[in-house]
């Protein structure tokens, strides 16, 4: 991958990161409001998945995350003075990313909204809640979580077999003498 490709690959997960981090501050002012914050400790567990896990998600691996592989993909090819060795995985990194952390953030959310409302109308405890949505529910985490696992995987292979490549076009050309270009 050359060095505008990877320079372009930084910038989305950039604009994801930022995405995540402004859905995640929007989801921390709404629960602070004394109905979500009395709702989420009324639910107790169901609550637990929508505060603290939801929110702690979508902003540190959404967010922080992405914006942290942006920062790699950007400078490992300048001071390594090579490019990245895969385009094919730096893109798969980010759509497994993408995919990966949305749909883990709209299960912990939907999931946790629903138990949480059965809870709450038909006075039962969380396990009992749970169980009416549990193979769905088991699947949607498995699932994300898989996505989330291979985005990671893919980003270590990807620096890796950058950082151990025997040869790789270099990405700074030299410097020219000042002599010779005259």
């Amino acid at each position: 991958m050359k060095i505008e490709e990877s320079d372009r690959l930084g910038l989305k997960f950039i604009l994801f990161g930022v995405f995540c981090l402004f859905i995640g501050t929007l989801q921390g002012f709404l629960q602070s409001t004394p109905r979500l914050r009395h709702w989420v400790h009324t639910t107790g567990q169901a609550g637990h998945l929508v505060d603290p896990l939801a929110h702690a998600h979508i902003n540190l691996i959404g967010g922080v995350v992405s914006v942290m592989m942006a920062v790699v993909y950007y400078l490992i090819p300048r001071m390594m003075k090579r490019n990245i060795k895969s385009a094919f995985l730096g893109q798969a990194n980010f759509y497994f990313m993408v995919s990966g952390v949305l749909l883990f953030y709209v299960t912990l959310l939907v999931f946790g909204i629903l138990e949480g409302n059965r809870m709450i109308d038909e006075g039962i405890v969380y396990p009992l809640a749970r169980a009416h949505y549990e193979p769905i529910h088991r699947i949607g985490f498995v699932f994300s979580a898989l996505l989330m696992g291979l985005a990671h995987w893919t980003f270590v292979a990807n620096i890796f077999w950058t950082y151990f490549a025997k040869e790789s076009a270099s990405v700074i050309p030299d410097a020219v003498p000042v002599k010779e270009r005259a």
